[in-house]
């Protein structure tokens, strides 16, 4: 898997670290937020989904091929759901280097957003402000996850694993 070591070696860098390579190539704007964003939550979301396709029982596979199911169903119907979970793990860990990411974008190299607006009040020492940045990070950030919850409720529905938990995890 020549790919998966690519990718391996390519997610030791910090992505945080391009931040200054991002500035010469894409400027202070928002496409460098979204490159950034970009590059800080594919990893996440990649080695979550390469997880759960490897780990999808081999035998509902196997019994999948033994109905005659060719390559396409067999993905949509067995691994993508067997893979779900493992996915979905992923999408609500790499909403949180979004966040993350994004905070420290918009704190270094921004024109606007709530983090240039932090920084803008930290130069003025206006707390008040800098703080309500900090609480409204936070509010999407939960809101952000309270939503990825749901979604991962309403996905795993079937999952016998996420039929209590998942509805109960919603709420919470």
């Amino acid at each position: 898997t020549v790919f998966d070591s690519s990718m391996q070696m390519l997610r030791n860098v910090p992505h945080l670290a391009i931040i200054p390579l991002v500035i010469l190539w894409f400027g202070i704007g928002e496409e460098a937020k979204i490159f950034l964003v970009a590059i800080g939550t594919a990893f996440p979301l990649y080695l979550n989904t390469f997880h759960g396709i490897r780990t999808v029982d081999s035998k509902l596979i196997e019994m999948a091929r033994v109905y005659g199911l060719g390559p396409v169903p067999l993905f949509w119907r067995v691994i993508l759901p067997g893979a779900m979970p493992s996915i979905l793990v992923g999408l609500r860990f790499s909403l949180g280097l979004m966040w993350l990411t994004l905070i420290v974008a918009e704190t270094i190299s921004a024109s606007s957003g709530i983090g240039y607006m932090t920084m803008n009040a930290r130069e003025f020492l206006q707390t008040d402000v800098v703080v309500l940045g900090i609480i409204v990070y936070a509010l999407l950030g939960k809101l952000a996850d309270f939503i990825t919850r749901l979604l991962e409720a309403r996905a795993l529905a079937w999952h016998p694993t996420y039929r209590l938990t998942a509805t109960r995890g919603a709420t919470s």
